[in-house]
């Protein structure tokens, strides 16, 4: 198990390395090695999807000194939530490397960052102690600098120095927050122990628990991001190539919210209780806010972005819920919205290399010249939604279902954000599909190629199975949303 665990690290890392040695003028050879390397970690990751053993609350497999003097050690493990987002974010990478333009996919620097960018999310979702977990979760900037700043629009420089201060911001209460548990670590069994099997058996004071919890969550609520913390993602997403927009909205979103789940909630649990309410009504204002802002959007990337916002609030109430249900029903969320976002993204990137623009204004009647593509985005549109049968619907279903006993006005608002995302989806979809071809350019426009279309049928076909078969996410995450579950009623029973 230790190298398999080893080789989710290596095969991204090792592959930034080698395309970055390539030479300059093998530009044909970017993009095929590239998708190999990623492919043998989608490969790995779904061989841990499909072993039963590792299922169910966080195991650590592997660990080893770092500094001796203070019994400091590197941990790495697995859970079934880590596994799902390890496959999650395995095939993200690998569609967005093939769906990149060519003219991204014939720079090194743009495909090693991804690959880059691979190896530390993968690090955060193998981590097994608080150091490592800050580690990887600041060596994403890295990737995400260069993506959004050498790579994206117009406006990049704005936008990427906008990321980077919110996120470091975010990332300085997380440090803070290690070094405090570390010294109460420390004072307790005589070592800087901040592996999550030590963590689990500390016994923290109902002060230190409560600033411990304020100072991991708002560094990871940054990152999810959870309203009135979000105005960094609409502007990143926009500027951000389609690549980075697929890996940001896909999969960096879910690190926060991951953070929050692995380490704000079990350790510091009396700390959430003292602030879940204060959570879970940001998530309603964000669920509504997203939505409604998304209505009046007239660029369709930012739209997607606003639904971001809409649809993280959902996970967030989710969790601060803290039922068995809705913490399933947010971890189920999570995959299903990486999965429809970046769909979402990767179809407008298609568009947006054709034309150049993305005013939902200059489009008009495109299923007369591209009724594929059009089929596909209402096919993604109804799956972003929620409808009955494809996978949003599964984590929505649940997330409101286990919400309504704690949260119950929360839950009933909330479940207008449903009704508000049909509105802005089937609404854009309408001013750009149907109708007559009034924009002269948009008469030249040609379907999607084989390339496009292998890109994207990954993402629909697990819209549908997802939808029609849920049963194997919720296998793998039960375990953990039943613990955490226990272990809220269990502080909430104690009061």
């Amino acid at each position: 198990m230790n190298a398999v665990i080893f080789s989710l690290l290596l095969v991204p890392l090792f592959g930034s390395f080698f395309i970055f040695i390539i030479p300059k003028n093998r530009v044909e050879l970017f993009r095929p090695v590239s998708i190999l390397f990623t492919l043998i970690s989608l490969t790995q990751a779904v061989y841990l999807l499909f072993d039963s053993k590792l299922t169910g609350n966080f195991k650590t497999y592997a660990s080893f000194e770092w500094i001796s003097l203070y019994g400091l050690d590197l941990n790495f493990g697995l859970s079934g939530m880590s596994i799902l987002l390890l496959v999650l974010s395995a095939l993200l990478v690998t569609v967005s490397i093939l769906s990149v333009s060519d003219s991204h996919s014939q720079s090194k620097g743009f495909i090693g960052s991804i690959l880059t960018l691979h190896f530390a999310i993968n690090g955060v979702f193998i981590s097994g102690d608080l150091v490592s977990l800050f580690i990887f979760f600041e060596a994403i900037l890295i990737p995400m600098y260069f993506l959004m700043g050498i790579w994206g629009g117009e406006n990049r420089r704005y936008a990427t120095i906008k990321f980077i201060i919110y996120t470091v911001f975010g990332s300085i209460f997380i440090f803070i927050g290690t070094i405090y548990t570390g010294l109460l670590s420390y004072s307790v069994n005589g070592r800087l122990a901040l592996d999550y099997n030590t963590l689990s058996q500390l016994s923290f004071s109902s002060s230190q628990s409560k600033v411990l919890f304020a100072l991991f969550t708002i560094g990871f609520l940054i990152k999810v991001p959870l309203f009135p913390l979000h105005t960094w993602l609409p502007d990143a997403h926009v500027e951000a190539p389609t690549a980075g927009s697929i890996l940001l909205a896909g999969v960096l979103l879910k690190v926060g919210a991951y953070g929050i789940l692995r380490v704000s909630i079990p350790f510091f649990t009396e700390g959430f209780i003292q602030f879940r309410f204060l959570i879970a009504c940001l998530s309603v204002v964000g669920i509504i806010y997203g939505a409604i802002v998304a209505i009046a959007q007239i660029d369709i990337k930012k739209l997607i972005a606003y639904s971001s916002v809409s649809h993280m609030g959902f996970v967030m109430l989710g969790i601060s819920a803290g039922a068995y249900l809705s913490i399933e029903g947010a971890i189920i969320q999570m995959v299903n919205h990486g999965i429809t976002s970046g769909a979402l993204f990767m179809l407008v990137g298609f568009i947006y290399d054709r034309r150049h623009t993305r005013k939902i204004s200059d489009f008009g009647g495109l299923k007369l010249r591209m009724p594929l593509y059009a089929g596909i985005f209402l096919f993604t549109s109804f799956a972003s939604i929620g409808l009955p049968g494809l996978n949003g619907f599964v984590g929505e279903f649940k997330i409101l279902m286990g919400s309504f006993e704690a949260f119950k006005v929360l839950s009933i608002i909330s479940a207008f954000g449903v009704v508000l995302a049909a509105i802005y989806m089937l609404w854009a979809y309408q001013r750009m599909f149907t109708g007559t071809i009034v924009n002269e350019e948009n008469n030249t426009l040609l379907d999607l190629n084989y390339r496009e279309i292998i890109s994207v049928m990954p993402l629909l076909i697990l819209m549908l199975l997802i939808g029609i078969f849920p049963g194997k996410l919720e296998n793998l995450v039960s375990e953990e949303s039943e613990y955490l579950s226990e272990l809220i009623f269990y502080f909430v029973g104690g009061k």
